[in-house]
């Protein structure tokens, strides 16, 4: 089935879902979930206007339409429809049965989607589109693991107890990224959140890596401690689309207003599409005797190849109306122990022409954040957030220039967010954010910073 219709016929289950008798939304207080037999359709439609003073144009695949934050080919004032600034949109269904003793048995099946342009998101295919297309005439474009898939949120089966925890197995959201979604104030917003929207900060240092196939994952909470661990069987092709086995553990506590997790992370074959191919690039797919000879223009793409480790630790104080949090990752990137090659095909079906020597020396990033949510009232919350990613020389020489991409630099983001709930349901927001870049992190940037006001609106079910 091509990409486009899977978005279809995922609506089409939901709405085959609500219009079963007893699933209609009841008006008022209780429970109003769309359940039948036990199954519930649930999602989320994100959709909204954002104008960006350095941007790139509309895109009907990039996971929010247009690029919210600066990135390389940001160059012209862009406003626009846009999808997915304070939330994913999502449709999916869930379940949670009874097994006896205690014990339930659980799934999740979703599908993350684009409401300005009726697709799916499909983070590499956005990248596929400006193979060959000159920097300045590019349109919006971001890595992600949504890459088009029908299933490109999760996809998992697992059983849970409340005092053993649970236990899951498919394709999942991973501990970095929960922990990093749950301590960020702006709970990985795209619009708005430097770690939502480039993603690699949740991704153990690259984005496509936030939700990943073939993962055993086990969480548990016990009185003040919670804590979980999860692998990744990512070199066995029957239960996994991305090459490369991974592990993270997580352990953390809550005391009063006090919550804190501490994160480790380790990725083999991590793969990041940090841009589209260049014209050479292409025009080698054609040329006999090439090392990517052959491979389709429309699914192939340039890939980063490296083992990331990562250590977070997070926390949070809950002041009553004003909430305070504070992050810290370090991220290091290392050339792969096992290169990749040419032509090995990834999540959503796309083959990567690797570089496997991308890091003369390990290359380290770290990224800090700091922020607040303030209920102004008991129906509007006031969001603030500063972020700083902070990138190490990694080349055969030290530099701290704009000369090379592995010289040393810098990203700074602020960002400021109001959002007012009418009910359980819809709600609206605004907001503005501003991001530069500096030094080795400005290489190659057609622009050095950007002014980007979103508004929007959001339904839940």
């Amino acid at each position: 089935m091509p990409k486009h219709g899977y978005l279809f016929s995922t609506l089409a289950l939901a709405l085959a879902m609500a219009s079963l008798p007893g699933a209609a939304m009841a008006d008022g207080q209780g429970d109003d979930s769309l359940t039948k037999y036990g199954i519930t359709l649930y999602g989320t439609i994100d959709l909204g206007v954002a104008y960006q003073t350095h941007g790139s144009a509309f895109s009907d695949a990039a996971a929010t339409n247009v690029n919210n934050f600066l990135i390389r080919s940001s160059d012209k004032s862009n406003l626009s429809l846009a999808s997915n600034g304070m939330s994913i949109s999502t449709v999916g269904i869930k379940g949670r049965e009874p097994l006896g003793d205690g014990w339930w048995g659980l799934f999740q099946f979703d599908t993350g989607f684009l409401p300005a342009s009726a697709t799916l998101i499909d983070g590499p295919g956005s990248l596929t589109r400006n193979n060959g297309v000159p920097q300045a005439q590019q349109k919006s474009y971001g890595d992600s693991g949504r890459a088009g898939q029908a299933f490109n949120g999760r996809a998992f089966i697992g059983i849970e107890s409340p005092h053993y925890g649970t236990l899951t197995f498919g394709r999942v959201s991973t501990l970095l990224n929960d922990a990093v979604c749950k301590y960020d104030p702006l709970s990985c917003s795209l619009a708005f959140s430097y770690v939502g929207f480039f993603g690699s900060p949740a991704g153990n240092g690259d984005t496509g890596d936030r939700v990943l196939d073939g993962v055993l994952k086990y969480t548990v909470v016990n009185g003040a401690f919670h804590g979980g661990a999860m692998y990744q069987f990512g070199n066995a092709t029957l239960v996994s689309d991305q090459p490369g086995t991974a592990y993270q553990l997580d352990l953390g506590a809550s005391h009063g207003a006090w919550s804190f997790d501490g994160v480790l992370a380790h990725k083999n074959d991590s793969i990041s599409f940090g841009a589209p191919m260049t014209a050479a690039q292409v025009a080698a797919l054609t040329t006999p005797g090439s090392s990517s000879y052959g491979l389709p223009v429309d699914q192939t793409l340039p890939g980063t190849v490296s083992d990331n480790t990562t250590y977070m630790f997070l926390g949070e104080y809950d002041a009553g109306r004003a909430k305070f949090f504070a992050a810290y990752e370090h991220v290091r990137y290392a050339n792969p122990s096992a290169p990749m090659a040419v032509g090995t095909q990834t999540v959503g079906g796309y083959f990567v022409v690797p570089n496997n020597d991308a890091f003369p020396r390990p290359k380290i990033l770290q990224i800090a954040w700091v922020g607040m949510r303030y209920a102004l009232t008991p129906s509007i919350d006031l969001f603030g957030a500063y972020y700083r990613a902070i990138q190490d020389s990694y080349g055969l020489h030290d530099c701290s220039n704009q000369s090379s991409p592995q010289c040393s630099g810098y990203y700074n983001a602020l960002s400021l967010v109001i959002d007012k709930k009418f009910n359980r349901h819809f709600d609206v927001y605004g907001g503005l954010q501003w991001s530069r870049v500096y030094d080795g992190f400005a290489s190659g940037y057609l622009q050095r910073g950007s002014f980007d006001p979103s508004i929007g609106v959001r339904i839940t079910f």
